[in-house]
């Protein structure tokens, strides 16, 4: 009877800790599954589900592209009569860093102008952008300008020391001089494009000069060949008269 019971208990302890791990691991799969849709940016409802596979990767594709997506609106408005005030009266103290932040759109305008393909993304770093784009037309000796370009922009937008008229003035004077390099783009990328066509050009003068001188070398043979036979008929005529 003894041994009964102590199979019975066995086998008690046995389905309950078998319960126990089944119940333990149900749990701590449904916490790793909380954890994952907390830290997940997507959605947390399966999407597509049940669609094409070409349809469910261009719904997944356009959901990835959502945190790329970006804008960089006008601080002010070119309509708005806010700031438009009677001679005499002060400006309100952030307009000087809203007309900055708003002045580095001219430099882009200008920048993409000049050549499509440089167009800066509102999530690409400006420092980096200007030191590619412009390190061409200011034959790297206008690093330090872009610099103080951009530290003025930075302390316009981020910085909460004053930034004032004076502030301002230097920063739309080193925007100016930053515009004057952007115009030299074009002529530059010209001028970068024109050595792929001058090897042609080279080609063909070569094998002209080379053409040149078959030319002249073949002439200058035939008027020997001329000359030596004209030497000979005579000599030739001279030998018939007297053997005659």
């Amino acid at each position: 009877m003894a041994e009964q019971l102590s199979n019975v208990t066995v086998v008690f302890i046995i389905a309950g800790s078998i319960l126990t791990f089944i119940l333990l691991f149900i749990f701590a799969k449904r916490q790793i599954m909380r954890f994952a849709l907390r830290s997940r940016r997507g959605p947390h409802v399966p999407i597509g589900h049940g669609a094409k596979k070409s349809l469910k990767r261009e719904i997944h594709r356009r959901i990835d592209v959502i945190p790329k997506i970006a804008y960089e609106p006008r601080m002010i408005s070119e309509t708005d009569s806010q700031y438009i005030l009677p001679p005499g009266s002060h400006l309100p103290p952030f307009y000087c860093r809203l007309k900055a932040v708003d002045d580095v759109k001219l430099l882009e305008a200008e920048i993409t102008k000049q050549d499509n393909s440089l167009h800066r993304h509102p999530t690409e770093n400006l420092r980096a952008y200007l030191l590619n784009t412009l390190a061409i037309p200011l034959n790297g000796l206008g690093q330090r300008m872009v610099h103080q370009y951009c530290d003025l922009y930075e302390h316009a937008r981020h910085d909460p020391s004053e930034f004032g008229d004076e502030e301002y003035q230097a920063y739309h004077r080193l925007l100016l001089k930053l515009i004057d390099a952007a115009r030299m783009l074009k002529s530059y990328s010209n001028t970068k494009s024109s050595p792929n066509r001058t090897p042609a050009r080279k080609n063909q003068d070569k094998c002209r000069q080379l053409l040149e001188a078959k030319l002249k070398e073949k002439k200058f043979v035939e008027e020997e060949n001329s000359n030596i036979s004209n030497m000979v008929t005579p000599n030739l005529t001279d030998n018939n008269e007297t053997s005659v």
